[in-house]
């Protein structure tokens, strides 16, 4: 089959449309950066600083914390803000519902790809062309082939989304005050958690199909510690293996003071 892209006239440059999903929260069409967030200050994204911009060239801006990443978005200018969870779940059911993530190219049957989870290289990685969705890992895959470590999710309308999974873990707009125990104070499969928290209905974290597990490519939870919640970090960084993938989730960070090399954050756009 063809698939068209269809790139909306109110999203700005590197950013891409996603169609809305009122199921999960979002009731409007909105634009997200194509890339995790970098900055022309520091092509290593350790040291960044100025205005974030979404391109394929530079590592991810990393060892910013959600307040910051916050307003880092924000600054950007009018209608930016940091990627919020309704939009997170509006691109993973997308990607969860599009056959081309798929390893046997059947929704639901087999895995979709993580991106790059597998420690190797140990370390995040610039993006590259849309058709060399394995750029930096070592693996060979183009926009049609599928490998686990494949970089690249394509959304129903055609558009292509950079490191949703794996690369770098990316904060967004959530912030949990009250978590339920994580006795073993480690990750865990989404579908064991009916509800993981007081606040957090299933279509907040689950997907459309609640019987997926880390072997389907979902990745995994990870609560916060001693019930406490806190800031929410999204799909999982280059060394996470089974735990990285479009519903990887883990509340276990400070908002205001947890940052780290492989922890970075994406930006959205609304009209």
């Amino acid at each position: 089959s063809t698939i068209t892209t269809v790139t909306l006239t109110f999203c700005p440059t590197n950013y891409i449309s996603v169609p809305a999903n009122s199921a999960v929260g979002t009731t409007s069409d909105f634009c997200v950066a194509k890339y995790e967030m970098k900055c022309a200050a520091d092509a290593t994204g350790a040291a960044c600083s100025g205005t974030p911009v979404s391109q394929a060239s530079n590592q991810p801006w990393a060892n910013i914390s959600q307040a910051n990443a916050k307003t880092a978005c924000t600054g950007i200018g009018s209608n930016y803000h940091l990627l919020t969870n309704p939009e997170r779940m509006t691109m993973a059911r997308n990607i969860e519902e599009n056959s081309i993530n798929w390893s046997t190219g059947t929704v639901h049957s087999g895995a979709l790809n993580r991106g790059h989870s597998d420690n190797s290289p140990a370390a995040t990685l610039v993006a590259s062309s849309d058709s060399d969705g394995c750029s930096g890992t070592g693996q060979v895959c183009s926009a049609n082939t599928w490998n686990s470590q494949r970089r690249t999710h394509a959304l129903s309308n055609g558009n292509i989304l950079w490191d949703f999974s794996g690369n770098a873990k990316e904060w967004i707009d959530l912030t949990v005050v009250t978590d339920k125990p994580n006795p073993q104070n480690a990750w865990i499969e989404i579908n064991t958690v009916a509800v993981p928290t007081t606040t957090l209905t299933s279509s907040m974290f689950q997907g459309s199909n609640t019987s997926m597990t880390s072997a389907n490519g979902i990745g995994q939870y990870y609560p916060g510690l001693n019930g406490t919640g806190g800031g929410a970090d999204i799909s999982g960084d280059f060394s996470d293996t089974i735990s990285a993938g479009i519903y990887s989730l883990s509340l276990v960070h400070s908002p205001t003071t947890h940052t780290a090399a492989e922890l970075g954050f994406r930006c959205t756009y609304t009209p």
